[in-house]
């Protein structure tokens, strides 16, 4: 046909043939959902459709309550087995070390020097002991004995038998005088503090217990009270610097009360007390509490003790010290009223030096306010609202006097001062 065509048909004819033609649409079988079979993984693929799933948790195992309440049970069953029956041990030896002596006492056996001889090396080889168990580590084959801690409680009970062979040297043979008994009693008293270091609290407390019992123990004629507070000074300082270097307040609140209950037993039995003594232990204790147990360490903070509660303890006794000096009508009759005030001004200085012994504030300022009522404790206070009338009953109220009022119009200003200088560190530590 094309070699017939005529020529204009020719290029039409080519042009149609360039023009595609339509593909015929066949129908495409849209592709089958993927079925789960055995062979599956079981894997979901995560789209925008789907939410992520969590990563699978470690499976902890569940605590058994059985087995808590039996471990718990079998950790009483060891401290009541083993650990008390340690302590107890302990408590037997050094009460068997104070009635052999008594035994030999009463039985005649060996003579007095022997007796002693025998006890007192019976305490130093039981504080022996104790140092070498603590230095080889020897450990005792029972189970939960090991947290009874040996070494402390042979040292406790060695120092409570020299304690007990000092006392019968002086108090029942008298073999030593009361000089030489008291600085013995001393020094195993500080020492057996000193050795809490290494042993624990609660060989500190049986040291300070000991020292404070001390001055009971030695009877003498005629006491001596630079004597006694002089010792309760170096008692009071040394526990004041191992309880800081432990950070034991139980055993610094511990020694300042007794400190401060000899002070007032003093104050208060003494005919004639010794002003000169009474301010040296409340120096002596405002010192302790402001230069050594509150002293800062280092880069330490005070905001993880913004109150330190054994200051509570000195503030109430030196307070009452001072509150008996400018009240006690013995006391104010000898002019120790001034003393007084300045005990007073001492416990203010001493808070705003260090304000963590807040305590001594509040003490002094309760004490001031007994001072100027005119109240000695104890006392009871009476009102007759009909009458407007307000009575105390108690022991004989102070009398007023020009020096009185002056004392109070300086400790006015103290106060005031004070609270301005606390006031102005507040300020400037915002």
């Amino acid at each position: 046909v094309a070699d017939n065509a005529p020529a204009d048909v020719i290029p039409a004819v080519a042009a149609a043939a360039d023009i595609p033609s339509p593909a015929t649409s066949e129908p495409v079988a849209a592709p089958a959902p993927a079925m789960e079979t055995e062979d599956s993984t079981g894997e979901i693929v995560s789209g925008p459709w789907t939410a992520p799933e969590p990563a699978p948790k470690a499976v902890e195992p569940a605590e058994l309550p059985g087995a808590t309440k039996a471990a718990r049970q079998s950790d009483v069953e060891t401290a009541l087995g083993t650990r008390w029956a340690v302590w107890v041990g302990g408590i037997a030896l050094a009460l068997g070390g104070l009635f052999l002596i008594r035994y030999t006492i009463e039985a005649g056996i060996f003579g007095p020097g022997v007796r002693l001889a025998m006890a007192g090396v019976l305490g130093l080889v039981l504080v022996a002991g104790g140092e070498f168990i603590r230095r080889t580590g020897f450990k005792m084959p029972v189970q939960g004995a090991a947290g009874a801690y040996i070494p402390a409680i042979l040292t406790a009970a060695g120092a409570f038998i020299l304690f007990g062979t000092v006392y019968a040297a002086h108090g029942i043979y008298g073999f030593i005088g009361p000089a030489l008994a008291f600085t013995l009693l001393g020094v195993i008293g500080v020492a057996t503090i000193a050795a809490a270091l290494v042993h624990g609290q609660a060989l500190a407390g049986i040291g300070l217990v000991g020292a404070m019992v001390t001055p009971v123990l030695v009877a003498s004629q005629a006491p001596n009270p630079w004597a006694l507070f002089g010792y309760l000074a170096i008692v009071l300082a040394a526990t004041g610097v191992i309880a800081r270097m432990r950070d034991w307040k139980l055993l610094m609140a511990a020694a300042f009360f007794g400190t401060g209950a000899w002070t007032i037993l003093y104050m208060t039995d003494a005919p004639g007390a010794n002003l000169s003594a009474i301010l040296l232990i409340d120096a002596v204790t405002l010192a302790v509490l402001a230069l050594v147990w509150l002293a800062r360490r280092g880069d330490e903070t005070t905001q993880d003790r913004a109150f330190d509660w054994p200051s509570i303890v000195p503030g109430l006794f030196v307070a009452f010290s001072a509150l008996g000096l400018s009240v006690d009508p013995a006391f104010a009759a000898a002019g120790y009223a001034l003393p007084g005030a300045v005990v007073i001004a001492a416990m203010v200085a001493v808070t705003l030096y260090r304000p963590l012994a807040l305590p001594l504030l509040y003490a002094a300022g309760l004490v001031t306010v007994l001072i100027y009522l005119g109240i000695i404790p104890p006392t009871s206070i009476a009102s007759d609202f009909s009458g407007g009338a307000l009575g105390v009953d108690g022991l004989p109220v102070a009398t007023s006097n020009a020096l009185t009022l002056r004392i109070g119009i300086a400790l006015g200003l103290v106060f005031i001062g004070a609270g301005f200088w606390a006031a102005r560190r507040f300020a400037a530590g915002t």
